[in-house]
């Protein structure tokens, strides 16, 4: 499974002509969930097929390895389902989902740096969401991937950022989140998320600055 930018995609189908209105979308948005709430086989089911993809991206990202990201999926579904019914506002379902599968790959990471036995996947894949963060800086970002010297210093620079850099420069560089849909996802300040924001910046600047414009 590549790594280019998941969609975030409504749960209900759109109408024929593309032009079904936010409204409507939201009104089916929420029924699927209530549906699920409420033991629906089929609203589980559309719900894990909309959102695998993006749980998995997103973990990915965070943990560098297939292993991992395949146990946070599974996981963050568990979790999902399991607490559906809890959730009060429906139009957050997407941001708690966000929060369950950053949380996770937080926990992911931190027990494998105890561990210190699972190889980050060194594969060229893994450094895809980055070329999409600095394309408009890097000299040429077509051959981002081809440079392996490149790769080391990315893989060096984001395997430093602390946990929660790294999981704010991928929710707003790739991901497109806002900073206050990430702080919500967070559970921290706007302010946190633009400290954090700012830092990991600087960090991959200051590794990258030989491929950068002046």
């Amino acid at each position: 499974m590549g790594l280019e930018k998941a969609k975030i995609l409504p749960l209900s189908p759109s109408s024929p002509d593309g032009r079904e209105s936010e409204a409507t979308e939201t009104s089916s948005y929420e029924h699927i969930i209530k549906m699920a709430q409420e033991g629906d086989e089929k609203a589980y089911k559309e719900i894990y097929d909309r959102y695998c993809r993006v749980v998995y991206t997103l973990a990915f990202q965070m943990v560098g390895n297939h292993t991992d990201a395949d146990e946070i999926v599974q996981e963050t579904f568990i979790r999902v389902f399991r607490n559906l019914h809890r959730l009060r506002n429906n139009r957050s379902f997407v941001s708690w989902l966000y929060q369950i599968t950053i949380n996770l790959s937080i926990d992911h990471r931190k027990l494998r740096m105890r561990r210190r036995t699972v190889p980050i996947d060194d594969s060229p894949e893994m450094f895809a969401f980055f070329e999409l963060a600095t394309s408009r800086s890097v000299k040429d970002p077509g051959q981002v991937l081809e440079n392996q010297e490149l790769l080391e210093q990315i893989n060096t620079a984001i395997e430093q950022l602390p946990a929660q850099q790294r999981a704010v420069i991928l929710l707003h560089e790739v991901e497109g989140l806002s900073k206050k849909m990430i702080s919500e996802i967070l559970q921290c300040s706007l302010v946190t998320v633009r400290t954090n924001l700012h830092h990991a910046r600087k960090k991959l600047r200051k590794t990258l600055s030989r491929y950068l414009k002046g």
